[in-house]
């Protein structure tokens, strides 16, 4: 296509990638004589509709992204070509050269260096991560940072998703084999998914070696085995690399915190240790424990209170009859910081009843029983909720 017009304005110099229905051309804006990026999808019978929704998806975010190391949005047009119609996004050039291509020239990455290039990056998953909704990017990959005069740059959008804070849907699988986590095979993503890809990415630069191909013990990478870093970066790297989300480092923040003044720096202060309570005899509460699932039952009268806890939230429903009674509360189980016990007062003259509450922030969710609680009950509650979602009793 060199020397073709696109959109009238567009002359194209060289291809710069291919992918099936999808092409990236480098093209001189014939108004301006400066060089710009052309993304083009075909609009043919070979078009999927994944394809597309990712296309718009991609110009509908950088329409909205305004970051030194973001490639900035200059358009979108239509163009007529002879077996097909093609949807062109317009984009300013990076002149650089991407951190695959430093590898495969044989260059390899000083621990100083890393630190450096993971500080730029995670400098900007921080703008992408805290916009009112959160923009995940979800295919970080040395082929996606680009070097260009001293300044790093993140680019190709195709696979980014916005989320919305009780997010839990499926999507459509994209990243790469290495970078992606474990938890995007299964259609998923969050802000922490794009700290285990930066991690595959600074792994390689400091190894020379695809992620996928280093050491392992079990499903983790064999950070004793790497010589070329020291333990303290290690440990960072281990962090952000780590296969289970639960245990993996939450926010671009709390990362580029951690690199700057150390893990300890940042390491939540464990709970403190609470004594083992038995399940009272005569309960008729009742819990159901799994790794990733718990479920506690309170009976009332004519129904029951349910607490349903998972990996991303927290559901507090009343029934009656079996039947859902008014709306559940959901919470985001990061936003549990503390439980409250307040067992059976010690003075007889007092109405108040026993109860067990769950702070979120400034909201209180309480536990209640019909009849009430006792006091071994809501010691019993305490305690198990405490160890399992981690969180201090008060």
């Amino acid at each position: 296509m060199a020397g073709q017009i696109l959109g009238d304005r567009y002359q194209v110099e060289r291809q710069i990638g291919k992918q099936t229905g999808r092409w990236t051309l480098l093209a001189r804006d014939l108004q301006t004589q400066e060089q710009v990026v052309l993304k083009l999808l075909f609009v043919d019978e070979n078009l999927e509709w994944d394809d597309l929704k990712l296309f718009e998806r991609e110009v509908e975010i950088l329409q909205s992204l305004s970051h030194p190391s973001i490639p900035r949005y200059l358009g979108y047009f239509e163009h007529e070509l002879p077996n097909a119609r093609a949807l062109v996004l317009l984009q300013t050039f990076v002149d650089g050269k991407s951190l695959e291509q430093c590898l495969q020239q044989g260059r390899l990455f000083s621990e100083a260096e890393a630190k450096q290039l993971a500080k730029a990056l995670l400098n900007v998953l921080i703008y992408l991560h805290n916009r009112s909704t959160p923009i995940i990017h979800r295919d970080i990959k040395l082929s996606n940072i680009l070097l260009a005069n001293r300044q790093l740059y993140l680019v190709d959008f195709g696979s980014v998703k916005r989320i919305s804070g009780n997010d839990t849907t499926a999507f459509t699988i994209v990243g790469t084999y290495g970078y992606m986590p474990p938890e995007q095979f299964s259609g998923r993503a969050t802000p922490a998914s794009d700290l285990y890809s930066l991690g595959g990415a600074i792994l390689a630069l400091v190894t020379g070696t695809h992620p996928s191909s280093l050491p392992r013990s079990g499903t983790r990478i064999d950070f004793s085995q790497i010589t070329t870093i020291t333990p303290e970066f290690a440990d960072w790297l281990s962090w952000l690399y780590e296969p289970t989300l639960d245990r993996r480092v939450k926010t671009a923040q709390e990362a580029l915190q951690a690199l700057t003044q150390g893990r300890q720096a940042v390491s939540p202060k464990p709970a403190p240790a609470i004594a083992p309570v038995q399940q009272p005899a005569d309960t008729k509460i009742t819990i159901t424990k799994e790794p990733t699932f718990l479920e506690v039952s309170l009976p009332s009268r004519l129904g029951q209170t349910q607490l349903q806890i998972d990996q991303q939230q927290i559901t507090l429903t009343n029934k009656r009859l079996g039947i859902a009674t008014g709306r559940p509360h959901v919470i985001p189980r990061k936003e549990i910081t503390r439980l409250e016990c307040r067992p059976t007062p010690s003075h007889s003259a007092s109405s108040e009843e026993p109860s067990l509450t769950l702070w979120a922030g400034t909201q209180k969710y309480e536990l209640k029983g019909n009849p009430p609680l006792t006091t071994q009950e809501i010691n019993w509650l305490a305690y198990e909720l405490s160890t399992w979602l981690k969180v201090p009793v008060v």
